[in-house]
């Protein structure tokens, strides 16, 4: 029995639009939030080899079948990337994410423009999300003792 890879390559991407969903589902916990960005990637990955061997099968389809999984993907990795440097808790949530988006600027694929232009629809300022919560805190705790006359001096 032969495998139908263009098939099964656009299987695959609907069910990673699925698990993106789930993903970017801000009522769901961080912790099944950051599953679901996983198992996106992992989806899209499969997706991504079954475009890949479905190069035999059609020639003419072979560039756009493989374009389309390419930009699905760039497009999923994103919005996981962009959604949990957002709303990572600790730093600890948030370096894997940070680092995915740095392998991947060092192999020619850079994203950080794609999450600059999405976390704004999360309510999130593109520059700050890229440093880490506890740095965030910080400067944001600095901001406001700075506006605020009467606060006490920060420790040093």
């Amino acid at each position: 029995m032969s495998t139908d890879h263009r098939a099964e390559a656009e299987r695959l991407l609907a069910s990673a639009d699925t698990s993106i969903a789930a993903a970017l589902e801000a009522t769901l916990p961080l912790a099944d939030q950051q599953h679901a960005a996983v198992l996106t990637g992992i989806i899209t990955n499969r997706a991504l080899g079954h475009a890949m061997l479905a190069q035999g099968q059609t020639a003419t389809a072979d560039t756009s079948a493989l374009r389309a999984a390419l930009i699905a993907w760039r497009n999923v990795v994103s919005h996981a990337v962009a959604w949990n440097i957002s709303f990572a808790e600790t730093d600890e949530q948030h370096e894997p994410w940070l680092s995915l988006a740095q392998r991947l600027e060092e192999v020619g694929l850079d994203i950080r423009a794609d999450v600059d232009a999405i976390t704004p629809g999360f309510g999130k300022n593109p520059a700050g999300v890229w440093k880490p919560p506890t740095v965030q805190r910080e400067e944001h705790l600095r901001m406001c003792s700075a506006d605020d006359p009467w606060a006490e001096e920060p420790a040093k």
